[in-house]
């Protein structure tokens, strides 16, 4: 357990950020003080401060308030009437991962190094269950050094799906990252991450880590694209791919001999 975890020590790094008036350049000289790296400090007031907040909201008043907003929005107020019991059910259900910013993420306070790499298997597998829900027969690709990191069965034709998670910034790139470490050099030709073709899989999924949706982009607009439009991509461009689950058999289609 972290100090992040001990009550009287989250307490008075709540009290410091309060007194700064939650400005986050500031976090970094309470990171300082307290020797805390800013990333971590940075979560953890990413966390509590959202979460805290639904202590002052009534719960009822927010889903009749939406409920009221979608009806003045909609022409047709029978149509309306007759989807109302489902929607206060699913914004009645998604109310609590609002103030956590979606799924919980890292309760424990583990290292930022181990949780990036966690995460990124994390996406994996929201894709997978994801994928088993809505019907499809996949499976998980257990070797890390395969260019595809699930398949999907799609009548008898197996597709190679490369997937990837996607953080706050919502933005997504067709190229591997560079090679670093300790005693690498990342600017040697050797150590630069390769884009990322119909050659290594068949559709590209991003998903994103805080809410699960994903996005199944075919890698034929991929390799389309130049090789100055395939490195930081906002998925908001990408509108038409998101939840686009018959992408899966458009691609099938294309494989038919």
């Amino acid at each position: 357990m972290t100090r992040l975890n001990e009550q009287e020590f989250s307490n008075q790094l709540i009290k410091d950020f309060t007194e700064r008036n939650f400005i986050k350049a500031k976090i970094i000289e309470i990171a300082d003080q307290y020797y805390i790296a800013k990333s971590d400090l940075q979560s953890f007031y990413d966390e509590v401060l959202q979460s805290s907040l639904i202590n002052e909201i009534n719960k009822e008043e927010f889903i009749n308030n939406s409920l009221s907003f979608i009806q003045k929005s909609v022409s047709n107020q029978h149509q309306f009437g007759y989807a109302k019991t489902s929607l206060r059910k699913i914004i009645e259900k998604q109310y609590d991962f609002i103030f956590s910013n979606g799924f919980p993420t890292n309760l424990l306070n583990i290292n930022t190094g181990v949780m990036t790499a966690n995460a990124g298997d994390s996406a994996q597998f929201l894709f997978l269950a994801r994928a088993i829900l809505a019907g499809y027969n996949c499976s998980n690709v257990d070797v890390r050094s395969s260019r595809y990191d699930a398949v999907v069965d799609f009548n008898n034709i197996l597709l190679r799906l490369q997937i990837k998670g996607v953080s706050s910034s919502n933005a997504i790139s067709f190229k591997d990252r560079d090679r670093g470490g300790q005693g690498i050099d990342h600017t040697h030709i050797t150590n630069k991450g390769k884009r990322i073709t119909s050659a290594d899989c068949d559709i590209y999924v991003a998903v994103d880590k805080e809410i699960g949706i994903c996005y199944l982009i075919p890698m034929n607009y991929v390799d389309s694209l130049e090789e100055h439009e395939i490195t930081s991509i906002n998925l908001n461009t990408l509108k038409q791919y998101k939840e686009n689950w018959n992408i899966i058999a458009q691609v099938a289609e294309t494989r038919r001999i």
